[in-house]
């Protein structure tokens, strides 16, 4: 009986590690950061759809700033994805996408963009992502070990 506890390595000398529960604040911004992306590549879709439409005042401005939002919602997929997969550096990536979010709305507020109002739902989801990011759990979850 020894043998075989020996041979299927669950001998009585080792223990066995529990398995790794992923942290529901992770999960959280994790699904945070996911409908970011979503609604992101929906704007790029929503600026294709608006340049099929009307005629813009220069096609260049157009199109470059449909490929940077576009870009943007690839990079913010990105960092979901690698959230899924912890890894470290997202924090850094996620923090910068929701500081941008927050000048957004800095902007929003101050009439540049859209209406005052809509500022607010930006702000909120910003800082909702930023104080996920900074939860002990989160950071316990992504740290690299070195």
């Amino acid at each position: 009986m020894d043998d075989q506890a020996d041979v299927h390595g669950t001998g009585p000398t080792e223990h066995p590690e529990p398995p790794f529960r992923r942290p529901v604040l992770l999960v959280l911004l994790t699904v945070l950061v996911f409908a970011e992306a979503l609604v992101v590549l929906g704007i790029g879709a929503w600026l294709i759809a608006q340049l099929s439409l009307e005629e813009p005042e220069s096609y260049a401005t157009a199109v470059a700033l449909i490929v940077i939002v576009l870009a943007a919602g690839v990079w913010v997929l990105a960092i979901g994805v690698c959230l899924v997969r912890m890894r470290g550096w997202t924090r850094g990536a996620v923090l910068t996408w929701q500081v941008l979010q927050v000048i957004v709305a800095i902007c929003i507020f101050q009439g540049l963009l859209l209406d005052v109002v809509d500022g607010w739902p930006v702000l909120v989801v910003s800082l909702l992502g930023i104080g996920l990011l900074m939860s002990p759990s989160v950071v316990a979850a992504t740290r690299r070990e070195v």
